[in-house]
């Protein structure tokens, strides 16, 4: 007996949640460290970057509460790390959730800095796509740390070591009810 999951086809980020995103992105650009700053074209592009992240973390927000599920959003300030973009809280648990955005057809993996997963490691991770033209964002697939630590593909791009996880790598994200949600959905 479980709940039918509600997944949409694709997550179209307006009004409020659109809103957030922007003044985000519009208040962190000062602050962004620049060890970060591997993006080309410096501070516009990060801006963009982050506004595309929390676009990505948005949609993950209409799933999370279209599913009656019980989370903390980050709300650390853009001047410092975050150590989840989501918390799933129940009376025994707390899982880090990290949303990763990606933006154009051609990316077919989900990457997680090693120096980051040993110093702030997350979880679950949830892939998400944005189409940046209409701001919608459609829900690829999640894996867990374990996974990602079992499958233990390093890949270096030329900037830093990086875990790699292929689209075919990823769990369904129909699976992630029956997996982890159900312990969350508020009662």
């Amino acid at each position: 007996w479980s709940i039918q999951m509600i997944i949409r086809e694709n997550y179209v980020i307006t009004g409020p949640l659109y809103q957030e995103a922007l003044q985000y992105a519009e208040r962190s650009k000062a602050f962004t460290s620049n060890r970060h700053d591997f993006h080309a074209g410096g501070l516009e592009n990060k801006k963009k970057k982050m506004f595309e992240g929390k676009l990505g973390e948005k949609a993950v927000k209409l799933f999370l509460l279209e599913n009656k599920i019980q989370f903390v959003e980050d709300h650390t300030s853009y001047d410092t790390r975050d150590e989840y973009d989501f918390l799933l809280v129940n009376k025994t648990e707390r899982l880090k959730v990290d949303v990763k955005t990606r933006t154009e057809a051609y990316h077919k993996r989900t990457l997680e800095m090693v120096e980051q997963a040993k110093t702030h490691p997350k979880d679950i991770f949830i892939s998400v796509r944005l189409f940046r033209e209409t701001n919608t964002v459609k829900l690829v697939g999640w894996y867990t740390f374990h996974d990602m630590i079992q499958k233990n593909q390093i890949e270096n791009q030329g900037y830093l070591d990086n875990y790699v996880m292929y689209d075919k790598d990823l769990r369904s994200m129909f699976d992630l009810e029956s997996l982890i949600l159900n312990r969350f959905r508020k009662e």
